[in-house]
């Protein structure tokens, strides 16, 4: 056998470093120091000169009022025009050095995040952490991107603004500290308000998130059960408690705009009338009095402005507490002692551990466990199912940890040892397999550089090259939804694969075959003898083949060590192992059965015999070791008589087949494969425009009226159109020797007025962005849920699109405001009764379009494939954060980590070129703005204009910089939106995204209760010609013919990849299928929803359960019976031991074994009373007495069952048993005549 074994020590440091102090850590600091540097620095200085110059600016243009001249003209272009070029300059900086910090803080972020101790990160939901990774840095980075350089800009205008208004009129050096000292005082208390109430908001949004995400990931299991309406139930009263959460922040925000609006509004009209009122005097000169006024509209429309984002600011805060609480997780520890060379002896020394206890609930504990294992010996743990096998098991790597000086390695305790190296050698398989987004190769090594042929010689070693070679593109195929599904014992083949890969001192074997048939669980534990050979093992299984290789058996009882000792004696003598080792064998073709039942209930042992069921498996094994020592590759079960290695019955070798292929020969069966079914395609959903128009119309209280209001705020402000009118009038007015007039009044009414329409269009206008993005999740939650399933992608990759969605409001947001802005060029030409005027304000929004026009290709392309980049990583977080155990346990977390920071590495290039051009295109109007300025100016300087209509234009221009900037936008944001709106939609099974589903209310939170399944009693089930095809051509099974007749138990028996579990998909309306399926003699006219409770109920072989309660997980909201069904699934003690069905279950179950998940499954398949029960391998996970039990009790229960196992308890006690053999059925009878022949694939 070929060597595929790894240096232990590849990667890991030499002495892992003390934990470092978060303050002496820069990765765990999140604070200006991440934005430091020379680049930053000349960034903020174009920032600083820039608003300088046009804050003096307003000198200038106060010289060219009272006396125009064309030098005076080139001095206010000067500052104007080469003051927004530093600013943009500047800006197109700072993009890049944002966007490299926030790919920083991301990293961090994921070290801290994958860092955590297993209980802890086991107990987050993807979708939080996803929520924290992925949003909130971009909300972080959004917000520094450009609140903060607004509010940076204000900053810097704010001192030399000061010092020309105090110039320029004395008192102006002691009102505008005083202002700004007043809005300070006003603002500060709610602002802690308002903190306080977004921490509370994002808690929801953060729920949402992972509620979202695990419907999304348990969309099968949903749609097999009816549980759409629990799904959308849960996500829709989240969404109404995000809702008034956010409804909270906004009256608080409210109340703040409104007040200090009124304060900044008040003081401009009073400067204003005071102003005027001196110059009337002849106190003050015209140049003075438009300087003074310009100076103070500046102050106040900046001030306001920033007053208006100070809750974004907020709420970016609230992120960076967020993220500062991530970055402070407390970690797993890190450095510690080396690994004693060698084999290792292990040792539990009086071990007592209970989980932390959740609500006051109890929970499961180890009580005072002593065994010993010397070094180079594998025990056996057995045991009822949560008897605490997988717990004790876990402890050796410290997935849980133990009390100090209970655990020893090698004499070592394994408190003292470094955590990284303890785990790189101590190999563990657990029960769950999870696989990664990738390919393959990569899932076999979870990203770590081996050196070269080594996955080769793994994949041979268990015997998998052909199985390989026949996957698409052998070890480069792309696994997973989007790619090629593996069954799970074939997830089993590839976690066993990854432990051939390493080079440990101890192998833990945690039910890692438990969904492999006996044969093929023989050729894999044959081929990895070599890691056990000179190793300590640790062995948990179910399965008397399991452990015929232990020397050692330990039997637990309620986390009790109850029984210990070697095998053989332990089988031979009165005990719980002889026991365990009855109930196993219970079934197996020692004997006829009696009468002729093939159930064979009351098959006892004596002593010889249970020694001898013990070793029951002799042959199989024996002729594995024989196939692995001559490198050849093991033939099993052809239709016929015994077929490949012998069971009870001796038979030849299946003749190969016309392609010269042998039937079920190597390891995991041949793949077949045949033209894609013709799968229905979502569509594209709405066009842009169409779907632009749709948002608006949602909920028009907020979104429309809310945009009224903000278009009749911007006319009004202090650099709004009507009061640079007025204002015009009044200094002409004054110039030509007049004094106070209507329009001053008039103009101190409309500033009064103004924050009071702003401050009502920013409490309503918000809820409806929130809506729309709700109303995304809940679109495509809804398709991807609904009865008809969709191309399969990673939850992942869809989740990050749905929230993304701020890209496809933001996209109608700018329509909004273009549309105002052309309302506000009418308005102006209007008031000046010039076009002209209206030309100025209209080039200012022209001439940003016609530059994104002809950016639009470069700016599409930059936005898609930032999107595009945005969804890869959240598709590849999310199934890293899935499959965290394994990566952590594998030691493979530095590995794992680099290939996300190579993801996302490749989103920050994207992301850094989208906002450089965005930040390029963006500066367009910034310049045109003050153009927009001069050209005012100039044509007063040459008399085209009066100065009323100049000072009009000159204001309305001056706060029309917004306006330019969407102009650009609704251009250069159109593609990308395009394509997240048409990626997105197809997720959605091309829906429109702002419909809810029929009576879902968001805002309330309602949501239909279920309907019950159809009922329609079975008389026979039917299957003629049936072939499941996967989406990507693989051919599960082919050709079958099977029926099923009413409270029938038939069962499905082969080898891994015979195509077991794709027929019951197929069944389940899971897999495609061609052929015919009669329920009745009548044909079924759509599997995907005739197929379903309550007429056909499926229970997964590697199903899902959800956050909370058992009796959630029971009912879905639908009137089901939750006891019965838990006693029929032996539920009942696990429940009760847990704090009954109200007990929560963890994070998709998380603080269950793989037993109990299948058996919840069960319960919550029974509960539905449907005629047929899909049972997929439903006792994999269970030892020998529960797993009699439950059999019993479908039975008992007169449940029409149609399943597959490789158990002989359970084909005993099946009416007929159908053996499966490269995807075509080779033998269908009841057990005791099968057995003689295919007995080699039962266990």
């Amino acid at each position: 056998m070929s060597t595929t074994t790894l240096d232990p020590g590849a990667g890991l440091p030499t002495k892992a470093p003390a934990r470092p102090h978060a303050v002496d850590d820069p990765s765990r600091r999140l604070d200006w120091r991440r934005l430091h540097g020379a680049t930053a620095v000349l960034a903020l200085v174009g920032l600083v000169v820039g608003a300088v110059a046009q804050t003096l600016g307003t000198v200038v243009a106060g010289q060219m009022a009272q006396d125009p001249a064309m030098a005076t003209l080139l001095a206010l272009a000067a500052c104007l025009v080469g003051g927004a070029l530093l600013d943009s300059a500047g800006l197109v900086t700072w993009a890049g050095v944002v966007d490299r910090a926030e790919g920083r803080l991301r990293g961090d972020l994921l070290t801290a995040a994958l860092r955590q101790p297993l209980a802890a990160l086991g107990e987050q939901a993807a979708g939080e952490i996803l929520d924290r990774v992925d949003d909130d840095t971009h909300a972080v980075g959004a917000l520094v991107r450009r609140q903060l350089w607004a509010a940076g800009r204000t900053v810097a205008g704010v001192v030399p603004m000061w010092a020309v208004a105090g110039v320029t009129w004395w008192p102006g050096w002691f009102v505008f500290p005083a202002l700004g000292a007043a809005v300070w005082w006003l603002a500060r208390p709610r602002l802690g308000e308002i903190a306080r109430r977004k921490v509370e908001e994002e808690k929801a949004w953060t729920d949402h998130a992972a509620a979202f995400e695990e419907a999304v990931a348990a969309r099968d299991d949903l749609r097999t059960s009816l549980g759409r309406p629990f799904a959308l139930r849960r996500v829709a009263e989240l969404s109404a408690v995000a809702h008034r959460r956010f409804k909270a922040v906004l009256d608080v925000e409210f109340r703040l705009v409104r007040t200090s609006g009124l304060l900044l509004h008040g003081m401009l009209a009073a400067v204003a009338v005071v102003g005027v009122a001196i110059a009337a005097t002849d106190g003050m000169s015209v140049a003075a009095l438009v300087t003074l006024f310009l100076v103070t509209a500046r102050f106040v429309g900046q001030v306001d402005n920033l007053v208006h984002h100070l809750p974004d600011i907020q709420e970016g805060l609230g992120a960076v507490t967020r993220l500062r609480q991530m970055l402070d997780v407390e970690p797993e520890p890190t450095g510690g002692d080396d690994v004693p060379d060698g084999p290792l002896d292990v040792e539990f020394r009086g071990l007592d551990f209970a989980y932390p206890a959740q609500d006051g609930e109890p929970s499961f504990a180890l009580r005072d466990v002593n065994l010993s294992v010397p070094a180079g010996h594998t025990v056996a743990l057995v045991g009822r199912t949560g008897s605490g096998k997988s717990t004790l098991a876990s402890v050796l790597s410290r997935a849980v940890e133990p009390p100090r000086g209970t655990v020893l390695l090698g004499g070592a305790d394994v408190r003292d040892l470094d955590l990284q190296r303890l785990r790189a050698a101590v190999g563990v398989v657990t029960q769950r397999t999870e696989l990664l987004a990738g390919t393959l190769g990569e899932n076999i090594t979870l990203f770590a550089d081996v050196a070269p042929g080594v996955v080769e010689a793994a994949v041979r070693d268990l015997g998998l090259a052909d199985w390989v070679a026949g996957l698409p593109d052998g070890l480069d195929t792309l696994l997973g939804p989007g790619g090629t599904r593996l069954s799970a014992g074939e997830e089993q083949l590839v976690a066993f694969a990854r432990l051939l890969v390493r080079d440990v001192q101890v192998v833990v074997l945690d039910e890692a075959t438990a969904r492999m048939d006996p044969l093929t669980e023989a050729r894999v534990v044959a081929a990895s003898e070599r890691l056990l050979r000179g190793r300590t093992g640790v062995l948990v299984a179910h399965r008397l083949s399991t452990i015929e290789r232990a020397e050692l058996v330990a039997v637990l009882d309620h986390g009790r060590v109850v029984q210990q000792g070697p095998r053989a004696e332990l089988a031979a003598q009165p005990g719980r192992f002889r026991s365990l080792l009855e109930a196993g064998a219970s079934g197996l073709l020692d004997g006829e059965p009696e009468d002729g039942d093939p159930r064979a209930d009351d098959v006892e042992l004596d002593s010889r015999d249970a020694a001898s069921a013990a070793q029951g498996v002799d042959a199989v094994e024996a002729a594995a070791d024989a196939v692995v020592a001559a490198g050849s590759t093991v033939a099993a079960g052809a239709a016929g008589p015994a077929a490949g290695v012998a069971g009870p019955a001796t038979g030849a070798a299946s003749p190969p087949g016309p392609d010269g292929h042998t039937p079920g020969a190597g390891v995991g069966a041949r793949r077949r494969t045949g033209p894609p079914p013709a799968l229905r395609q979502p569509g594209d959903g709405l066009g842009l425009g169409r779907a632009v128009l749709r948002q608006l119309a949602v909920t028009p209280r907020w979104g429309l009226l809310g945009a009224v209001l903000f278009l009749v705020a911007s006319l009004i402000s202090a650099q709004g159109a009507a009061v640079g009118f007025l204002w015009g009038h009044t200094v002409d007015a004054l110039r030509d020797g007049g004094g106070l007039t209507w329009p001053l009044v008039a103009m101190s009414a409309l500033l009064v007025a103004a924050p009071l329409s702003l401050a009502w269009a920013i409490y309503v206008y918000p809820r409806w962005w929130i809506e729309v993005l709700l109303r995304v999740r809940m679109a495509v939650l809804a398709g991807q849920t609904q009865q008809h399933r969709l191309p399969a992608t990673p939850p992942g990759e869809i989740v990050a699109r749905a929230m993304d969605a701020d890209r496809f409001v933001r996209y109608a947001d700018r329509w909004v405001d273009f549309v105002n802005g052309l309302t506000i060029v009418v308005v102006t030409a209007l008031l000046g009764w010039s076009w002209q005027a209206g030309a100025v304000l209209l080039a200012v929004m022209v001439v940003p379009a016609a530059a994104s026009a002809l950016g639009r290709p470069i700016a599409g392309r930059s936005a898609a494939r930032s999107s595009a980049a945005r969804a890869r990583f959240g598709r590849s977080l999310v199934s890293a954060l899935d499959a965290a155990r394994t990566v952590k346990l594998a030691a493979r977390t530095p590995q794992v980590h680099a290939h996300l920071s190579g993801v996302d590495a490749g989103r920050v290039k994207a992301a850094i070129f989208e906002h450089r051009v965005q930040a390029v295109l963006d500066g367009v109007p910034t310049v045109m703005i003050q153009v927009g300025v001069v050209a005012a100016w100039y044509a007063l300087l040459h008399g085209s204009w009066n100065l009323a209509t100049a000072l009009l234009v000159a204001n309305a221009v001056t706060g029309f910089g917004w306006f330019g900037t969407v102009a650009g936008a609704v251009v250069t944001e159109a593609p990308g939106t395009r394509a997240w709106l048409r990626a997105t939609s197809r997720f959605a099974d091309g829906a429109d995204l702002c419909a809810l589903p029929e009576d879902v209310d968001l805002v309330s939170g309602a949501a239909p209760a279920p309907a019950p399944g159809a009922r329609d009693p079975l008389d026979r089930l039917e299957l003629r010609g049936l072939t499941a095809v996967h989406d990507d051509g693989t051919i599960g099974v082919a050709d079958v013919d099977l029926a099923v007749r009413r409270g029938e138990l038939v069962l499905l028996l082969g080898r891994v990849g015979s195509g077991k579990s794709s027929l019951l998909a197929a069944l389940a309306g899971l897999v495609s299928h061609t052929g015919s399926v009669r329920w009745n003699g009548a044909e079924v006219p759509d599997a995907q929803t005739f197929l379903r409770p309550g007429r056909v109920a499926y229970v997964a072989q590697v199903p899902r359960v959800l956050s909370g309660t058992f009796a959630d997980n029971v009912r879905l909201d639908h009137a089901r019976d939750v006891v019965g069904p838990l006693e029929a699934a032996r539920m009942t003690g696990d429940v009760a031991e847990a704090g009954g069905p109200g007990a929560l279950v963890g994070h998709r179950g998380v603080r269950l074994s793989g037993g109990q998940v299948q058996r919840l499954a069960l319960a919550r398949a029974l509960a539905a009373d449907a005629e047929v029960l899909l049972a997929d391998d439903v006792s994999s996970a269970l030892d020998a007495t529960t797993e009699i039990e439950l059999w019993d009790s479908l039975r008992s229960r007169g449940v029409t069952v149609l399943g597959s196992t490789s158990k002989h308890a359970a084909l005993a006690r099946a009416d007929r048993v159908v053996v499966l053999v490269d995807g075509s059925v080779a033998a269908v009878g009841p057990w005791r005549a099968l057995a003689p022949a295919w007995s080699h694939l039962a266990g």
